[in-house]
């Protein structure tokens, strides 16, 4: 039997009846995925719960887009001060390439590969916004107004 909940960001949230997983995993960074794999490989159904991009914040925001800024940079600075490499490099940086190296490196900001892994695996994706609503039960509110109630 589904609940209608109030929500003032995205108007009514319907609720369903709850779905029994073995493990619900909220977020789905590098730790999410390997505590999926690992359920997975145990044999228990599991669910993953992630409001963003599979592969969390290191492979879109931070780690991966940063190295690759940086790199280039670096490898430059670096091969100026190496006799007979130093007059190779010259003028100037070509931005829109490092950024097209960014960009090559976080996958043009898609998880459509990580999305796929996890369901390799068997594991089950939701995207919304995960918090614990009490003992073994998770509530997802999906980006269409949706919530669901796993449990595990």
């Amino acid at each position: 039997m589904a609940s209608e909940h109030t929500n003032n960001q995205t108007g009514p949230m319907t609720e369903t009846e709850s779905i029994a997983y073995d493990v619900v995993v909220l977020g789905a960074g590098p730790v999410g995925e390997n505590v999926a794999d690992r359920a997975r490989a145990a044999g228990l159904s599991t669910a993953v719960v992630e409001s963003e991009l599979v592969g969390g914040e290191c492979s879109y925001w931070a780690c991966m887009p940063s190295k690759a800024l940086l790199r280039p940079v670096i490898a430059r600075a670096d091969a100026r001060h190496v006799p007979g490499l130093s007059q190779a490099v010259q003028g100037p940086l070509d931005v829109p390439a490092v950024l097209a190296h960014r960009d090559y490196y976080t996958s043009q900001w898609k998880d459509d590969g990580q999305v796929g892994w996890l369901d390799g695996i068997g594991a089950v994706l939701y995207r919304g916004h995960g918090r614990l609503a009490g003992p073994r039960k998770v509530t997802v509110d999906g980006p269409d107004g949706e919530r669901q109630v796993l449990t595990a």
